[in-house]
């Protein structure tokens, strides 16, 4: 019975500590390993158009050798924009396509000395009959535990030793798309709080999207004071609502510059293309603050 216990418990503490963990993230992990310590460029790939072929490279920016598994895996998005791999239980929707049956990569593993680099080359194929639409898998980095890291036992009970060893990783979207897609942006419900020079203004908004494909862009903030030019008060970068999610909720904390007072003005957010930047604006909307 301990040893059928241990290994429940064994497998529960795997599955939690494999979650994956975004490319930006900043929490370190345990046994020395950081989701820093591979460097990921780029952080998303886009099949579309003629192009069939792309590559992936990875930097191992720790002072340690590393090996990583690299696999497919289908993910979804909430509407906080959190990304979370689909349960093998839970079968996807009709409109979340898998881009994986058509895409083939090479390597699938890899072992990375302090500051190498590896390139991983992936390759499109799709059939001719393949139905127009946008498919996405993420493409999955996971760190392979070494020797040393199992070494030690965390607990031990009747001889039986058990090390409990984090599985940590790295996803990024891979997308293919099919035939002429579109997509309409809007930006609602825009709120903004702690309006005033004593606190950190926050500002909350939802980005709903239309259409066959996913959006992705640049979030920007602007205060424009009456008679006076627009000031950068915030943004963030790399802002995604993927198929089939038609909303997602935004959260921004703005940083206008010391002593400005968010009041008699308009507060203007665009969501902008990162690509082409203020000549290809995807949805803009205002706020007045009195």
């Amino acid at each position: 019975m301990i040893k059928k216990n241990l290994h429940s418990a064994l497998i529960l503490a795997l599955a939690i500590f494999s979650m994956v963990k975004p490319v930006a993230a900043k929490e370190p992990a345990p046994t020395g390993f950081s989701v820093q310590d591979l460097l990921v460029t780029p952080t998303r790939i886009v099949f579309e158009g003629p192009t069939r072929s792309a590559e992936l490279a990875l930097i191992n920016r720790s002072n340690k050798a590393r090996s990583y598994s690299i696999s497919f895996v289908q993910c979804r998005m909430n509407e906080d924009g959190q990304i979370a791999e689909i349960d093998s239980h839970d079968q996807p929707g009709h409109d979340e396509r898998s881009a994986a049956p058509y895409l083939r990569f090479t390597p699938r593993r890899v072992e990375l000395e302090p500051g190498q680099t590896q390139m991983v080359r992936l390759q499109l194929r799709k059939p001719s009959e393949l139905p127009e639409g946008e498919y996405r898998s993420h493409l999955n980095l996971r760190l392979i535990p070494s020797a040393e890291d199992a070494a030690t036992p965390d607990s031990e009970s009747r001889g039986i030793s058990v090390r409990l060893v984090p599985i940590y990783g790295v996803t990024i979207p891979v997308i293919v798309r099919h035939g002429a897609l579109t997509a309409s942006t809007r930006l609602t419900g825009l709120h903004l709080k702690n309006n005033s020079t004593a606190s950190a203004p926050i500002l909350s908004f939802a980005f709903e999207r239309d259409g066959s494909r996913s959006a992705y862009g640049d979030i920007e903030a602007l205060w424009k004071p009456q008679g006076g030019k627009p000031v950068s008060i915030g943004g963030m970068k790399g802002i995604a609502v993927y198929t089939p999610n038609p909303k997602r909720n935004i959260i921004l904390q703005l940083t206008p510059p010391k002593g400005l007072d968010l009041r008699g003005g308009q507060l203007i957010v665009r969501y902008i293309d990162p690509d082409k930047g203020e000549k290809n604006i995807l949805a803009e909307s205002q706020l007045s603050i009195q």
